[in-house]
């Protein structure tokens, strides 16, 4: 499915503003547990959960690149013909299909 120009820049930056609101959260954690007056163990749970918030913060910048990258401009692909020749008169059979297969009554 094709998404508008305008939805991909939505996305993108909806994705930027995630981004950097992980990475503020980051270095807020990461103050956080570097504070005096904690136990080494919840430091050392703060300084995980900060690198997982830096993780998701490069995570959120790599999809809004993808995003925007599907904004280039792509060259027309031609159109697939299976191996047969392609139909000449616009597209158009020459004769007309046939109906149902004749075969014996199945009631």
């Amino acid at each position: 499915m094709r998404l508008s120009k305008p939805r991909i820049l939505l996305r993108a930056s909806l994705l930027l503003v995630m981004a950097g609101f992980m990475a503020w959260r980051a270095v807020e954690t990461g103050r956080t547990a570097a504070g005096p007056g904690l136990e080494p163990v919840g430091a050392t749970a703060l300084s995980r959960v900060a690198l997982v918030e830096w993780f998701l913060a490069g995570l959120a910048l790599v999809t809004a690149g993808a995003a925007l990258l599907a904004l280039r401009a792509k060259p027309p692909r031609p159109t697939l013909h299976l191996g047969g020749a392609p139909r000449t008169g616009g597209g158009a059979p020459s004769e007309p299909s046939p109906g149902p297969p004749e075969g014996p009554d199945r009631t």
